[in-house]
C-alpha cells in the first residue's frame, strides 16, 4: 500500500484528493498550517502533520516513508503582495522539491494551472510557451514550474505537472462561493457579454486525472491540461449559479477591454492607497472571465485515457445540493 504526501489537503482541490485517496484504501499524510481549516479532514482517516513549505527540516521529516507527493498548496488569487506569493508558489515548491530529493519517492505531482500559458483567449497545448503578465499568481506559478522543470531535468526527479482550468465543484471558493456572494449582493457583472468558454474543469474530473497520472510510468516528465472538454459559457455558469439560489441573473455588461482597464485602475489605487481587502476587479479577473478558457485535453485522453466522467449537469447538480446543505447548516 502506497503512503501518500499531500499539501495543502485542508484546501478545495486537496481535500477532494485527499478523500478520494482515503476512498481507495490508501495511506495519506497531510501537511496543514496551524491557520488551517481542517474540521472536514478530521473526519477522514488521515494523518496529519503540522508545518508549512518554508522550513527544509520539517519538510524532510514530513516526507519520512512516502512514496507519491501530491503538491496542491499554493496562494491562489488575483490580488496580493508579490513576496507573499513567491514565499508559497515558488520558495516553497523548491523546498519541497529539495526535500523529495532525499526521500527517494516514486512520483511528485504537481499542481499548476493554464494560466502560466498568460490567457492567450485562444487554444494552447501543453508545447505553448510561458507568458509572464507582470502579475503575481500567473507568473511565480511559471516559475514554481520552472523549479519543478528543472529538478527533474537535473536530478531526474519523477515529476509529473497537471494544468487545470477553472475548478468548481462542492468546497470551491474562487468560482462557487465567491461568485455566489457577489450575485446575492447585486455586484456580479458580465465581461465581454460572458459568451466564451469557462474552460470549467469539475473537482472530481481533475482529481482522477491527477491519480491516474501517479499510477502510469509514461507521465513521467509529462504535463497535462485539464478541463471538462464542454463550450460552457460563463454567462451559462453564472446565471445558472443565479438560478440556483433564487437571485436575478447579473445585468450589467462590460466589454472585455474596458474591464481590463478598470481592473488596471483599480490595481492602482488599491496599490497607492492604503484600501483595505481587495479590488472589485482586476486584470487577471478580466482575463479568466473576458478569453476563451477553453484549453485542449487531448494529450491526457491519448496518454491517460482521460475522459471527463462528470460532465456539467451532474456537475452542478452537485454543487446546488452543496449550497443547500450548506446554506441549511447556517
Amino acid at each position: 500500500m502506497s503512503k501518500n504526501l499531500v499539501t495543502g489537503g485542508s484546501g478545495f482541490l486537496g481535500s477532494h484528493l485527499v478523500e478520494a485517496l482515503v476512498a481507495r484504501g490508501e495511506k495519506v499524510r497531510v501537511l496543514v498550517r496551524s491557520t488551517s481549516k481542517i474540521d472536514f479532514l478530521k473526519k477522514l482517516k488521515v494523518e496529519l502533520v503540522y508545518g508549512d513549505l518554508i522550513h527544509s527540516l520539517f519538510l524532510k521529516e514530513a516526507l519520512q516513508g512516502i512514496d507519491f507527493v501530491y503538491h496542491c498548496a499554493a496562494l491562489a488569487t488575483d490580488w496580493g503582495t508579490w513576496d507573499s506569493f513567491r514565499n508559497i508558489n515558488v520558495n516553497g515548491v523548491s523546498n519541497l522539491l529539495e526535500a523529495s530529493l532525499d526521500a527517494d519517492i516514486k512520483r511528485f505531482i504537481h499542481i499548476s494551472t493554464t494560466d502560466v500559458y498568460g490567457y492567450p483567449d485562444s487554444p494552447a497545448d501543453e508545447m505553448s510557451a510561458y507568458r509572464p503578465r507582470g502579475w503575481p499568481y500567473c507568473d511565480t506559478k511559471i516559475e514554481g514550474e520552472k523549479r519543478v522543470w528543472a529538478y527533474y531535468k537535473k536530478h531526474h526527479l519523477p515529476i509529473t505537472i497537471i494544468r487545470p482550468v477553472n475548478i468548481y465543484g462542492p468546497r470551491s471558493v474562487s468560482f462557487v462561493k465567491d461568485i455566489v456572494d457577489l450575485l446575492e449582493s447585486n455586484s456580479m457583472i458580465h465581461i465581454g457579454n460572458g459568451n466564451k468558454p469557462a474552460g470549467l474543469a469539475y473537482v472530481k474530473n481533475v482529481v482522477d486525472v491527477i491519480l491516474s497520472a501517479a499510477n502510469n510510468e509514461n507521465s513521467i516528465g509529462q504535463a497535462y491540461n485539464v478541463c471538462d472538454g464542454s463550450d460552457v459559457t460563463w454567462r451559462e455558469y453564472v446565471n445558472r449559479l443565479a438560478q440556483m439560489i433564487g437571485v436575478p441573473a447579473p445585468k450589467v455588461v462590460i466589454p472585455y477591454q474596458m474591464a481590463y482597464f478598470i481592473g488596471w485602475i483599480m490595481e492602482k489605487i488599491y496599490s497607492v492607497f492604503p484600501v483595505k481587502g481587495r479590488p472589485l476587479l482586476t486584470r487577471m479577473a478580466a482575463e479568466i472571465f473576458g478569453t476563451n478558457q477553453n484549453f485542449p485535453i487531448g494529450k491526457a485522453r491519448r496518454e491517460l485515457g482521460y475522459e471527463p466522467e462528470i460532465n456539467f449537469g451532474e456537475g452542478m447538480r452537485r454543487v446546488e445540493t452543496w449550497l443547500h446543505e450548506t446554506s441549511s447548516a447556517k
